[in-house]
C-alpha cells in the first residue's frame, strides 16, 4: 500500500539525512553535490521507504512507499 507524505525537505544530522517517520539517523549521507531523481530512501529503524529527490545535497520528499 502506498500512502503520500507531504512536499518538504529532510533535515540533515551529523551529515546523514534524518528518517521523517521515526527521527532517527538513515545510512544516506549528504553532501552539498549530491543530486539523484526517484532514489528510494531506507530507514533501518522504522523500516519505511521514501522516494526522494536530491538536488544540491537538498533532499525533497515525494512519497512514503511502505
Amino acid at each position: 500500500m502506498q500512502t503520500k507524505t507531504k512536499h518538504g525537505t529532510l533535515v540533515v544530522k551529523d551529515g546523514l539525512y534524518v528518517c521523517p517517520n521515526c527521527r532517527q539517523k538513515t545510512y544516506q549521507a549528504a553532501r552539498d553535490d549530491t543530486e539523484a531523481e526517484n532514489l528510494q530512501l531506507w530507514c533501518r529503524n522504522c523500516k519505511a521507504v521514501y522516494l526522494v529527490n536530491i538536488e544540491h545535497g537538498q533532499c525533497v520528499v515525494l512519497r512514503r512507499c511502505r
